[in-house]
């Protein structure tokens, strides 16, 4: 997916004209910008699928899950399990986005959206089948085996058709050098207002996973089995947002569809708290899962493009994960201090922040432009 030095300069340099080649920018041939970017990816996809799509790390984290699962061994096994499945999914979740990413600009067309509805599926059908699992009496141990089989096989087989499968300068010659890999962000404004509405986004939706069962129980009085059905209905508009994000954003253009989605989200949660009904907070969340369904997708491929895919989406990618654990605390301190109701408008301002920031969706060039 990466995009190779064409095999001209290749005979007119053999054996090492990579290393041969100027690392100046203004030794850059026209158009070496996008080889750059897609190198760049295949050399950070390949240490990811080396360290773990092939998987090593990814392995040890799945692995983990299915010794606990058999031995179900210590009392504090379970944390540091747990603690190894989130370090292990959180690296493999960056190198998911960056060859998403490749093959986004492959494609030249919107896709990121189309893969992470593929995430909200996964989740639906984890809980769905986590749920059966119990209500049959299916243990925990037995349950989290069956899950971390699957993952480990599905995991470790389909990093292996990863673009990064291969490295980008096998070609090159054995004296060949690699280009110096950078690995930091890029650091710049429109980076750090992509981190924003990433970390804004995800605390929304932790919000809606924490909180909405409370609020529609405790708060609004709707009975245990209908308070359920709010992040039922948050999930399943999220997903129906993501399966159409792709051609929204292909006929809106990316910042107007963020600005368009974020503010029906902001609005029409804003009009669910002062209603104040159960029929209305149902409706609040899945205009919420509706709007912020595209915001994440359309940053992380801003972020991408933004010149050092892995590194900026490593970045942004924690900013939302930072979000996801700040929300509880944030929202849960703000409720003691005044009411679950008035907590909620958090999100409100958070969605409306996303639709300030839209126009850092948009790629440079159009930027100025615009």
């Amino acid at each position: 997916m990466a995009e190779r030095p064409s095999g001209k300069n290749h005979r007119e340099h053999p054996g090492g004209a990579e290393a041969q080649r100027p690392s100046g920018s203004a030794a850059r041939p026209a158009g070496h910008q996008t080889n750059h970017h897609g190198e760049w990816f295949s050399r950070f996809a390949h240490e990811t699928a080396r360290l773990t799509g092939k998987p090593a790390a990814f392995i040890l984290a799945a692995a983990s899950i299915v010794i606990w699962a058999v031995t179900g061994a210590g009392y504090f096994w379970p944390v540091w399990v747990l603690a190894g499945w989130g370090a292990g999914l959180g690296v493999v979740d960056v190198g998911i986005n960056v060859e998403a990413s490749a093959v986004q600009d492959r494609l030249g067309r919107p896709a990121m959206s189309g893969f992470h509805a593929a995430y909200s599926v996964g989740g639906l059908a984890g809980a769905g089948l986590g749920g059966i699992a119990a209500a049959s009496g299916i243990t925990a141990r037995a349950d989290f085996l069956a899950a971390g089989v699957v993952v480990l096989l599905a995991g470790g087989i389909s990093a292996r058709f990863f673009s990064a499968a291969q490295p980008a300068h096998h070609d090159a010659g054995p004296s060949a050098q690699r280009p110096k890999v950078r690995r930091w962000p890029l650091w710049s404004w429109v980076l750090i207002c992509l981190a924003a509405m990433s970390f804004g986004s995800f605390l929304a939706e932790g919000a809606a996973t924490d909180w909405s069962a409370v609020y529609l129980h405790s708060s609004l009085g709707a009975p245990v089995g209908l308070a359920a059905v709010g992040f039922t209905v948050f999930s399943l508009t999220m997903t129906g947002g993501r399966l159409v994000g792709d051609r929204l954003a292909a006929l809106a253009g990316p910042a107007r569809l963020v600005r368009l989605s974020a503010g029906m989200a902001a609005g029409g949660f804003a009009a669910a708290l002062l209603v104040g009904q159960v029929w209305s907070a149902l409706a609040g969340f899945a205009l919420l899962g509706a709007g912020l369904s595209v915001v994440v997708p359309l940053v992380f491929s801003a972020a991408a493009a933004t010149g050092r895919p892995g590194p900026n989406l490593a970045l942004v990618t924690s900013s939302g994960y930072l979000g996801v654990l700040a929300g509880p605390a944030l929202i849960g301190g703000v409720a003691q201090l005044t009411s679950l109701h008035a907590a909620l408008g958090i999100v409100v301002i958070l969605c409306v922040m996303c639709a300030a920031l839209a126009g850092f969706v948009l790629p440079r060039s159009a930027r100025e432009e615009g």
